[in-house]
């Protein structure tokens, strides 16, 4: 999933950035493809944010994404 949606960045001069846990992330379309464990299997789970928190949404110190989201998944 990584791969398609640097691919669809790039094609339309898009930012990608990652936040400290590798989550790509593009502040632009307010969008986190977040990496969720259940059980041996790793899924891909959006987080879509509304424009007022896209700025620094793949921060996960000073974001507005709630420190909650960040924690749940860990790693």
């Amino acid at each position: 999933m990584e791969d398609e949606f640097t691919d669809y960045l790039e094609a339309r001069n898009r930012d990608l950035q990652y936040s400290q846990y590798a989550d790509p992330c593009s502040a632009q379309l307010g969008l986190v493809l977040r990496a969720q464990r259940a059980g041996d299997l790793v899924l891909s789970r959006p987080v879509m944010v509304a424009e007022a928190w896209a700025d620094r949404c793949w921060d996960t110190t000073e974001g507005c994404i709630p420190r909650q989201e960040w924690k749940t998944f860990e790693w």
